[in-house]
């Protein structure tokens, strides 16, 4: 599968501008390597979003879904390096979800990826709810899909405080060949994924980097 394992570790922020140089360096160089260096991590991913301003988007695959609430992985929260206390405490608008690959489709990674961010109205699951939404791999420029669903106890920005909205928001994910065929699928997709329930947001990202364990 292009999506292995069971959980899914999903993160964005926008930065500063006078420290997205080193922001930057700290992810690629120090941030991914240590986190799929934690046991029942399987791979990490980065990409930064088409429109301005820039905002980074990261996803971590785990073999488990109770790999994201560990003693390893709470032990790396808790004992954060001093370039990633600079840098995390200065995120804008963080979101972080810990959650579960409920269904995934299509053999192939993309240069870019749609990302939906919904909000479900009631209890809903993800599956069968959005089963129509797998209408979109005939698509030109769909390489593959994946559903992601929240655990709202774990779900929220390292730094948020008690009042933080958004915990239990659940994503879709789709990759694609291009950012055209991308902008494309947040089109197409705007109105069947609202039948589960709000649609927060909405963007389309392209490649950075990735690394496996």
């Amino acid at each position: 599968m292009v999506f292995a394992g069971e959980g899914v570790l999903i993160s964005s922020m926008e930065v500063l501008p006078e420290e997205e140089a080193d922001f930057n360096e700290w992810f690629d160089r120090e941030h991914l390597a240590e986190r799929v260096a934690i046991p029942g991590f399987l791979e990490a991913r980065r990409y930064e979003s088409v429109g301005a301003p820039t905002r980074y988007l990261q996803i971590y695959n785990t073999t488990r879904f109770d790999v994201l609430d560990s003693a390893p992985y709470r032990a790396a929260l808790a004992n954060q390096t001093e370039w990633s206390h600079h840098h995390i405490s200065r995120f804008i608008a963080p979101t972080r979800v810990v959650g579960r690959l409920v269904h995934s489709a299509g053999g192939a990674r993309g240069v870019a990826v749609a990302l939906m961010r919904l909000r479900p109205s009631g209890d809903p699951a993800m599956m069968p709810a959005l089963a129509g939404v797998l209408e979109v791999l005939d698509q030109p420029g769909t390489a593959s899909i994946h559903f992601v669903e929240a655990d709202a106890g774990l779900s929220r920005p390292v730094t948020a405080d008690s009042g933080y909205v958004g915990s239990e928001d659940c994503y879709v994910l789709v990759e694609c060949t291009s950012e055209a065929a991308a902008g494309k699928i947040i089109a197409r997709l705007g109105a069947p994924v609202q039948k589960y329930g709000e649609l927060i947001d909405a963007r389309v990202f392209r490649y950075r980097m990735d690394i496996s364990a």
